[in-house]
């Protein structure tokens, strides 16, 4: 007979089996789905575990081939990759300065910044569209990757000074000067090859926050040329390929597979930026 702790965690354990097989089995789903034939993908027949019979990468072919996805995923990829070292090239000094120099207005400018984050995006859906028509930027990769830059950089910001004002203390930055550099080549030099955990972090948050946009993506185009793999999926959806769960679904896992990469290769920094912890 088990005692009470033992009892306590097998009923622990056993809870966050449950929990994780809750939370992947519609992974598993997706991916199993994609790699069936469109008959099996919809057949009642098909079991949890399909036979190798009905499995087939045909789906995937036919994202590439009838759908142009080569130029929608290259668009998300390029517009993802841009905002993200854009924003992250205005953030870090942008939250540096708000992190350890005093000026006029600094909170005020922060709390700004901080706002634009909870502010609904589709509210600001008409001006924007407006402002980036009136600056011939609809429909075009550079006005995509402009508003993407433009909304994450906040988020950037707020998550660096945090990293700056408490993972790093002002005693590095001392040492420092005192040692022969200025102001600048001590932020260069010390500061920010320390920062790379939070620049990790900040980097990751802002591609995730950029690759899976939809709303200014699907407002400021209309030219498949310059479409995202988010936007070309609701196309997708609107077309004959509706019954063609497999297809959708293999969009789905091409469409999640570059996130996770990112993911993987950032993760060993994003524990210690988050954390607050210098690398």
């Amino acid at each position: 007979m088990l005692n009470d702790t033992k009892r306590n965690r097998a009923l622990l354990y056993a809870g966050i089996a449950a929990f994780a097989l809750f939370a992947i089995v519609p992974y598993y789903w997706v991916i199993r789905t994609s790699f069936l034939t469109n008959i099996a993908a919809i057949s009642p027949d098909t079991g949890f575990i399909p036979a190798l019979s009905k499995l087939t990468l045909e789906s995937y072919t036919q994202i590439w081939d009838r759908f142009a996805f080569v130029t929608f995923f290259r668009n998300s990829i390029i517009v993802s990759v841009a905002a993200t070292v854009i924003s992250l090239f205005f953030a870090i000094p942008g939250a540096y300065a708000f992190a350890r120099l005093d000026f006029p207005g600094r909170k005020a400018l922060f709390y700004t910044a901080v706002f634009t984050i909870m502010f609904p995006w589709i509210v600001l859906t008409i001006p924007v569209y407006e402002v980036f028509y009136f600056l011939d930027l609809v429909n075009t990769l550079v006005g995509v990757i402009i508003a993407l830059s433009i909304f994450v950089l906040p988020q950037n910001i707020w998550l660096l000074q945090g990293f700056f004002r408490q993972g790093i203390p002002e005693s590095i930055e001392e040492a420092a000067l005192i040692d022969g550099h200025n102001e600048l080549t001590a932020f260069l030099r010390v500061v920010l090859p320390l920062s790379l955990p939070a620049v990790a972090a900040a980097a990751l948050f802002a591609f995730l926050t950029a690759w899976n946009n939809f709303l200014w993506v699907f407002v400021l185009t209309t030219d498949t040329e310059v479409r995202t793999a988010t936007v070309a999926i609701y196309y997708i959806l609107g077309s004959d390929v509706l019954r063609e769960w497999n297809v959708l679904m293999a969009s789905l896992v091409l469409l999640v597979a570059p996130p996770v990469i990112f993911y993987g290769l950032s993760r060993r920094y994003v524990g210690e930026g988050l954390g607050g912890t210098p690398g």
